[in-house]
C-alpha cells in the first residue's frame, strides 16, 4: 500500500501504489447518510464521531492506509500520489475526513462557520483593513509556527492536503522536529537559558482575527512555550507562532520583560534559521501529516494565488472532552 518508504530523522516519505477502487463511493455515502450537510464541502466535528469512525473502519481502504500510517512511527508523514486529485470538492473532502477521523477527531478552530476542513490559499480581500491575517490566508513565507497556539488545547496532528501545487520557485513546505529545536538551544548557554524561561514562563498568544470571535475582539491566550511531555520518551510539547506572540505582548506589555523578549528572539533566530530542516515543494495530491505538538511547520515565499492546501486539525480526544474555541465545551 505504501512504497519507496524513506525516513529523514522523523519525517517519514513514501508513495501510495494502491488503488481506492469503490471504497471512496463507499466513504462518501457513509458520510451522506451521517450529516445533514456538509457545511459549504467543508464538514464539522460530528456530534457522533466515535461511532461513524467504528463505521469507516468496514472500509476496507480506508482501515489499511490508517493502519500503515500509524506503523510509520514518525513525527512528520509525507505521502505522495494518494489518488484524491481528480475528483469533486465534496467528494474529496470526505475522503480527507474519513481519513484524519481515523488518525484522530477532526476539530473546527474557525468560530465562525465551524468548518473541519480549511482552505490554505490566498484571499486578496482581506487584511486591507488592517486586521490581523493568518499565514493560510495569503501569498508570502509563513513562519515556523504550531497550529492553535493560541488556544487552550492545540490539536496533536494536522494534515496538509496539496490540491494546486504553486507554479512559481516557492511554497516549499518545512518542518522542524522538536528535538532539533532543543539540541539548537541549547548549543549556548544563552539558547539553554531562553528554553528554561520559555518552559516556566506564561507568554501572551494573540488569536488571530479569522479565528476570533469577532473582528473587533482582541482575543489573548497565555500558556509557556515549552510545555510538559504527553509521552514517554519526549522532553517537551511545544506551542510557538512568533507574530501572535508579539501582538500577544503588544496587547498585554504587563507580561513583557527584558529577559522574555531576548528568550523570545533567541527561539525565533533558531527557529527560522538555525535549527536543521525537511524543506520540499510538495506536488498535488500530496498529504503531509504533522504532530503539532512536536514538529515546527512553515513555507517558503511564494506568489502564484492558485497554490491551495486543504488543512484539517485533529485532537486525540473527542470534541466533547475539548475545551475552548477550537473543542465543543467553549470557554
Amino acid at each position: 500500500m505504501l512504497s519507496s518508504i524513506e525516513y529523514q530523522g522523523n519525517i517519514c516519505l513514501a508513495t501510495t501504489d494502491f488503488s481506492w477502487g469503490n471504497d471512496l463511493n463507499i466513504i462518501f455515502e457513509l458520510l451522506n447518510k451521517r450529516f445533514d450537510s456538509f457545511n459549504d464541502n467543508g464538514f464539522y466535528p460530528h456530534a457522533d464521531e466515535v461511532a461513524l469512525r467504528e463505521e469507516l473502519k468496514e472500509v476496507a481502504t480506508l482501515r489499511k492506509l490508517s493502519e500503515q500510517i500509524r506503523k510509520l512511527g514518525a513525527n512528520g508523514v509525507v505521502l505522495r500520489n494518494l489518488g484524491l486529485h481528480e475528483l469533486p470538492e465534496d467528494r474529496r473532502n470526505a475522503a480527507l475526513y474519513a481519513l484524519t477521523l481515523m488518525l484522530g477527531y477532526p476539530t473546527s478552530t474557525d468560530q465562525r462557520t465551524g468548518r473541519v476542513a480549511w482552505d490554505v490559499r490566498a484571499r486578496p480581500e482581506t487584511g486591507a483593513d488592517g486586521r490581523f491575517v493568518t499565514f493560510s490566508e495569503r501569498v508570502g513565507s509563513a513562519d515556523m509556527h504550531t497550529d492553535s497556539s493560541f488556544y487552550p488545547m492545540p490539536e496533536e496532528q494536522f494534515i496538509l492536503y496539496v490540491v494546486n501545487a504553486a507554479r512559481c520557485d516557492g511554497g516549499h513546505s518545512i518542518l522542524i522536529d522538536a528535538e532539533a529545536i532543543y539540541q539548537a538551544l541549547h548549543r549556548t548557554p544563552e539558547g539553554a537559558a531562553a528554553f528554561e524561561l520559555l518552559s516556566k514562563v506564561e507568554v501572551p498568544f494573540r488569536v488571530p482575527a479569522v479565528y476570533a470571535a469577532g473582528d473587533e475582539n482582541i482575543e489573548v491566550f497565555t500558556a509557556p512555550v515549552f510545555g510538559p511531555p504527553k509521552r514517554d520518551g519526549d522532553r517537551f510539547t511545544m506551542r510557538w507562532r512568533y507574530d501572535a506572540i508579539m501582538k500577544g505582548l503588544a496587547a498585554r506589555p504587563d507580561l513583557s520583560s527584558p529577559a522574555l523578549e531576548e528568550a523570545l528572539e533567541i527561539m525565533n533566530c533558531v527557529a527560522e534559521q538555525e535549527a536543521p530542516r525537511f524543506m520540499e515543494q510538495l506536488p498535488t495530491d500530496t498529504l503531509m501529516l504533522a504532530d503539532n505538538h512536536r514538529m515546527l511547520h512553515g513555507r517558503t515565499t511564494y506568489s502564484d494565488e492558485r497554490r491551495h492546501l486543504i488543512r484539517i486539525r485533529m485532537s486525540d480526544v473527542p470534541n466533547a472532552q475539548r475545551i475552548g474555541p477550537s473543542g465543543v465545551v467553549r470557554d
